[in-house]
């Protein structure tokens, strides 16, 4: 599913000087990446919002404990090849990292199985990437990008200011990673959840009786079946682990070609690379509001598996918009005569981020972009729809 149309990226030279690094001339840089992507010799003094200007794109942001993450869907070429995904970190008002994503088995594959063309496909974009690179900062060297289970292979140039590390995981995704020379060394370093993460800091309470959990970032999925990859990557960022993203997790989980997880993938795939990072998931039992109510309490999001007719979809957004305006106690009575919703096989993974007692409602946030970051859903329309429910914490 996907919110927002996104613009072709624009490329527009301009000469300005460079004091900085006099051997990165940006007009060389922009060019050989056909955006513009430097505005002078050094990338990693720009805010995200000039960045974003620049580029002429529309991005969603979303923050982190420790950054703010701007992303979009993207159209057109860079650096010669089908791009489908931006990400840009920015930490401390400045830009930390740039993602950008290639080719992979959730937008790029066609079909519901791996097949032949694919495979033809990513080596032509792999080839197109490591050329055009190696033309603009001569032979990378082999590598590695991650670390543990999630550590895959990859090619690295380094041009001046700017490592390129160019991920790559067969049947799975290429990824272009940029850093600075300091970032890289940050991104390869093992990184797991505080044992003394507070997740009750981030529970408010609202006047109506409204407990949710705040500060959960955003992860947008797409038009792909990618709602248990992104799903985790939210919780995980919540945790303050970085550098794991909705494909990596794709390819532990072993999500299909387009999208589809199984409940056993999850369980156990995900389980022991969650011990990398020393999270634990477990069973939460019952859906019952005293379930939801403990964890949230606690600060902790609950991870629901659950069916989603558009009947739901439908009244969740139409109730989430009534409920901020008008009597509360008006809309709770109203919302109590609502009919039962219909079951079909439209299976789906979202966060319980909240509850209220008084309207007998959850709140709940999808991987569907900013629109769905909270909305309400009546328990006595969440109960019949519960397939399972997991919790993943620091251990």
């Amino acid at each position: 599913m996907k919110n927002i149309k996104i613009l072709s990226f624009i490329c527009a030279f301009a000469t300005l000087s460079y004091p900085i690094f006099a051997d990165v001339n940006p007009n060389t840089v922009n060019a050989k990446f056909g955006i513009n992507l430097m505005q002078d010799a050094n990338l990693w003094d720009d805010s995200a919002e000039e960045l974003t200007k620049r580029l002429g794109a529309k991005f969603e942001k979303t923050k982190t404990a420790k950054a703010t993450i701007y992303s979009t869907y993207a159209n057109g070429k860079i650096l010669k090849t089908p791009i489908e995904q931006m990400r840009i970190a920015e930490v401390d008002g400045k830009v930390a990292q740039i993602d950008m994503v290639f080719f992979n088995k959730g937008d790029s594959a066609t079909g519901k199985s791996w097949n032949q063309q694919m495979q033809r496909t990513m080596k032509k974009q792999w080839d197109t990437l490591e050329e055009e690179l190696t033309t603009l900062a001569n032979e990378g060297k082999n590598g590695t990008w991650g670390f543990g289970r999630t550590k895959n292979k990859a090619k690295i140039w380094n041009y001046e200011n700017i490592v390129l590390s160019l991920e790559f995981k067969p049947k799975e995704f290429i990824i272009l990673h940029l850093t600075s020379p300091k970032g890289a060394q940050v991104a390869a370093e093992k990184k797991t959840a505080d044992r003394e993460f507070d997740g009750t800091t981030n529970v408010k309470k609202g006047s109506n009786g409204d407990v949710y959990i705040a500060n959960i970032p955003m992860v947008n999925q797409g038009e792909k079946g990618y709602c248990v990859p992104a799903t985790i990557e939210r919780v995980l960022k919540y945790y303050q682990i970085p550098g794991i993203d909705m494909h990596k997790i794709a390819a532990v989980c072993k999500t299909n070609v387009g999208g589809g997880t199984t409940i056993p993938a999850i369980m156990s795939d995900f389980k022991k690379v969650s011990n990398t990072f020393k999270l634990r998931m477990s069973n939460v039992g019952s859906l019952s509001f005293n379930a939801i109510s403990a964890q949230i309490d606690k600060g902790i999001p609950i991870c629901w598996i659950m069916i989603s007719p558009n009947e739901y979809i439908e009244r969740m957004l139409a109730n989430t918009q009534e409920r901020q305006t008008g009597d509360f106690e008006e809309y709770c009575k109203k919302i109590r005569k609502q009919k039962k919703i219909k079951k079909d096989n439209s299976g789906h993974i979202c966060l319980i981020i909240g509850y209220n007692m008084e309207s007998k409602e959850i709140a709940v946030s999808n991987s569907w972009g900013e629109k769905f970051d909270i909305t309400w859903t009546r328990f006595d329309d969440a109960k019949p729809l519960s397939i399972n429910a997991f919790v993943i914490n620091p251990r």
